[in-house]
């Protein structure tokens, strides 16, 4: 999942479609919508491989998505009523409109990006909703599709290609920006004279630039904002040179392919409409208007689909692309949960969470001295939990877990804290995940090419219950390391300023030249959620020193500076009154 936005979803009128990174941090206060995203990615996710069609399903009748979808992920939103957006909607000048009936979901993949339109009763407790539209944009071959079951239509629209100069543009837009991001930095941090005249060299040489591509008085004041004009050249020059040319088509459908998945379905009907010879022209019409109106139609249709013809092998491309791209899509969703001290995990019980992570993690064989076993050895250590464990089965209906102390005693796991019972669930469901899809498993099992899998996207709620703050700033190394080792990407929902501290640490170790470096190879990515606003995420970015170039909203790094002024302010009061 590249990216993931939204509109008229639980608490959301509109929210801005955020680009992920590879370890993405949700911050915010509580209802501050991070769950809603979570949702609406795993909501996304699942539908686009559930939804198909069939011989006895005509898609001419509306596609269903599912809000009670569990066979891989249950998001527990279960009915339309509750994931749709339950305020009026606001015009223009702030007045209250009508109810919104339809959710608009907007995600990318890879070189896909999809949007996809849902209709339902916000009053009935139907568990899916209609799809009245949706479009697949495949970006690798540059065509998109859409499919529009309100009007009977569907296009296929060529996209143009990015012109040099848009390219430039967006290159000297990037490059300002760092660089009076960092000249800003230098200022604030005191640094070298000579350092700081060296970027501002920078700075103005990169003004001359803008000046010249977008033509620019050399008398311009210095007020003039070179960032804006360079977003506003961007728009207008992507207005005129991104062209789409759509070709539009009645609705069509040739369910020969069972069960085929509805988005590859939808783009495969468009080489089955190609190889179709179509409908004789019209015949016995008598107003001469109307055949005339007709026949223009009947050309259109009959030029489309020869044009079409000439698209088959672009099109077979596209359809190849996206069935593999959907056959390798790999999310996986670690929920809150609270951590139990059960001497014993019955596998019977599918509502303990311990239990069925253990059952999962032992059926898939990790013997000791493998790497899943020793990646979690080695993490207990750093969390302080203990030497190594083991799990007993009885009778393969439950399990027991021990744990090897640092002094060679065998406890219950059980009998442990919170804190590493907490983490030592979380490992185990780690070292699953790294079992199943990445290439540390193709030591055992020859026969299955790895090489071609998407890296694995870890969700994990709330991951910091129950644990010291110590601990709590370990887990952003453990993330960063399974980036780096095992390719696992992470969308990571916390509350945790230690946490978010220790990623600001990373990243200042990590020593980049320049806010170019740190751009391509900083894995992480902190989006904080603001209560009040409608569409309120902020991505936070960092300098290359590890601050953050923007400041969190009252409540969360604030909370412990404020603690400390109290008080600094008592200690000062007590210390005057009794001078």
């Amino acid at each position: 999942m590249n990216s993931i936005g939204f509109d008229y979803f639980r608490r959301f009128e509109n929210f801005p479609e955020l680009d992920l990174g590879e370890i993405n941090l949700l911050v915010g206060g509580n209802n501050s919508g991070k769950s809603t995203l979570v949702k609406a990615l795993l909501l996304c996710v699942d539908n686009l491989r559930i939804i198909s069609v069939n011989n006895s399903n005509k898609q001419i009748n509306k596609p269903q998505f599912r809000f009670d979808a569990n066979e891989w992920h249950d998001v527990k939103i279960k009915t339309f009523s509750r994931a749709i957006y339950n305020k009026p909607l606001s015009d223009s000048l702030g007045n209250a409109e009508a109810y919104p009936s339809s959710i608009v979901f907007k995600f990318s993949i890879e070189g896909f990006r999809f949007e996809i339109v849902v209709e339902g009763n916000k009053d009935t407790d139907s568990t899916t909703g209609d799809i009245s539209c949706f479009s697949i944009e495949d970006r690798t071959n540059m065509v998109k599709y859409k499919v529009d079951y309100v009007t009977h239509s569907m296009d296929y629209i060529a996209l143009g290609e990015t012109s040099e100069e848009e390219t430039l543009i967006k290159k000297l837009y990037i490059d300002y920006k760092n660089a009076t991001a960092k000249l800003e930095q230098l200022s604030d941090a005191f640094a070298d004279i000579a350092e700081i005249s060296a970027q501002n060299e920078k700075v103005e040489s990169l003004k001359q630039k803008i000046s010249e591509l977008l033509g620019v008085s050399e008398e311009t004041d210095d007020d003039f904002d070179y960032e804006k004009a360079l977003q506003d050249a961007f728009k207008e020059n992507s207005k005129s040179q991104y062209k789409e040319y759509i070709y539009s088509l009645p609705f069509e459908d040739y369910t020969d392919v069972v069960d085929e998945n509805l988005f590859v379905h939808a783009i495969g009907n468009f080489i089955r409409i190609a190889n179709n010879p179509g409908t004789e022209p019209p015949q016995n019409v008598d107003e001469p208007s109307e055949y005339l109106a007709l026949m223009q139609d009947w050309q259109r249709i009959k030029d489309t689909r020869k044009f079409l013809r000439q698209e088959v092998d672009r099109i077979e491309r596209s359809r190849k692309a996206l069935a593999e791209l959907l056959s390798r899509i790999r999310v996986e969703y670690i929920s809150a949960h609270a951590a139990n001290q059960n001497t014993i995990y019955n596998t019977a019980d599918k509502n303990d969470y311990i239990a069925q992570t253990v059952h999962e993690f032992h059926r898939n064989r990790i013997y000791p001295g493998e790497s899943e076993d020793l990646f979690i050895r080695d993490w207990m250590k750093r969390f302080d939990i203990g030497e190594s464990y083991t799990i007993d089965t009885m009778a393969g209906e439950a399990y027991r877990v021990h744990v090897k102390e640092f002094d060679g005693a065998s406890v219950n796991l059980a009998d442990k804290g919170m804190g590493s019972i907490q983490m030592m669930i979380l490992l185990f469901r780690l070292a699953t995940i790294v079992r199943k899809y990445t290439l540390a498993n193709a030591e055992i099992v020859k026969d299955l090419v790895y090489r071609n899998e998407l890296k694995p996207l870890i969700l994990i709620e709330e991951p910091e219950q129950n644990l010291h703050p110590k601990m709590q700033s370990l887990l952003a190394d453990l993330f960063f390391e399974m980036n780096n080792k095992y390719g696992c990407r992470f969308i990571v929902e916390t509350h945790s300023e230690y946490l978010i501290r220790k990623t600001q640490v990373i990243v200042a170790e990590m020593d980049y030249k320049d806010e170019e470096e740190m751009m391509a190879n900083n894995p992480f990515k902190v989006y904080f959620f603001e209560m009040d606003a409608i569409d309120g995420v902020r991505n936070m970015q960092y300098f290359i020193s590890g601050a953050f170039k923007d400041k969190f909203g009252e409540g969360f790094f604030d909370e412990a500076a404020k603690s400390d002024m109290t008080i600094i302010k008592k200690e000062f009061e007590l210390k005057k009154k009794f001078k």
